[in-house]
């Protein structure tokens, strides 16, 4: 007789990926990643193009482009970008914002969307548009909100959450919103994926340069939106640090050696 003696999640038997860690340690202005939270999605195997089909994002503008570049599943026709009609969506009205359905291109809340559709994996990728102007306390309420409203809406979907991308020193607004500041803002990010039992993608770090901010020749010339070569080595990254659920162990019952 066959039974299931217990589980162990992939964080637990996988070490971190801490390829970024001399970079934390060369900019101590930045908030590290805490390599020890079991949100944090370790290395995998490459799990390829059959495993970013599954994916869906809800994300602003600098993870939208992966539509326009068509590095996603049916290119242009594909349907796993959510977001604003204009190519962006801002985190403080999340609750009320009316995305593009892909389905149908009708505009409809982000609750609706989830609700008629219900995907296999989304990975929620905002932040951006926000955290120039939010507070912790702020930020995280509407975050969680999302998430939260999701998971009781969609309860069989998997929730990845993803870091806002780091930026280069050309982005128009450097200064008001700085890595240091979208650094923090991930913490706030891990923190709620440990809370609500979601992962966490430490897509931040990928695009990062010695100096600790975004690597020019990944970024389009404003300085905010990764460009084609950018996107495609965080579509690699996410391959290659896939949510690949724990499986049942299962042994052999022995038999009773004293039988009654």
């Amino acid at each position: 007789m066959l039974l299931a003696v217990g589980w162990t999640g992939q964080s637990a038997i996988a070490a971190p990926d801490r390829s970024a860690e001399p970079i934390y340690a060369a900019n101590p202005q930045l908030v590290p990643i805490d390599y020890d939270s079991p949100a944090l999605l370790p290395p995998t195997p490459d799990q390829g193009k059959a495993y970013v089909r599954r994916l869906t994002f809800i994300c602003d503008s600098p993870t939208y482009w992966m539509w326009p570049f068509g590095l996603l599943h049916n290119g242009k026709k594909s349907t796993q970008i959510w977001t604003g009609p204009e190519g962006t969506m801002t985190l403080a009205y999340q609750g009320s914002y009316e995305i593009l359905d892909p389905f149908d291109r009708v505009e409809r809340p982000i609750r609706e969307v989830v609700r008629r559709h219900k995907p296999d994996i989304l990975v929620i990728a905002v932040g951006i548009n926000g955290i120039s102007f939010m507070k912790e306390d702020y930020f995280k309420a509407e975050y969680k909100d999302l998430v939260t409203d999701i998971q009781r809406i969609s309860p069989n979907t998997t929730l990845i959450l993803q870091s806002i991308y780091p930026i280069t020193r050309r982005y128009k607004h450097w200064g008001n919103i700085t890595n240091v500041k979208i650094s923090q803002g991930n913490r706030w990010i891990l923190s709620i994926a440990e809370e609500t039992g979601c992962k966490y993608l430490d897509t931040f770090s990928v695009l990062l340069n010695e100096e600790g901010n975004a690597r020019d020749e990944l970024m389009m010339k404003d300085g905010l939106h990764p460009n084609k070569a950018g996107l495609s080595l965080i579509l690699n990254y996410i391959r290659t640090h896939a949510y690949t659920p724990a499986k049942i162990r299962k042994v052999r019952r022995p038999a009773n050696l004293f039988p009654a």
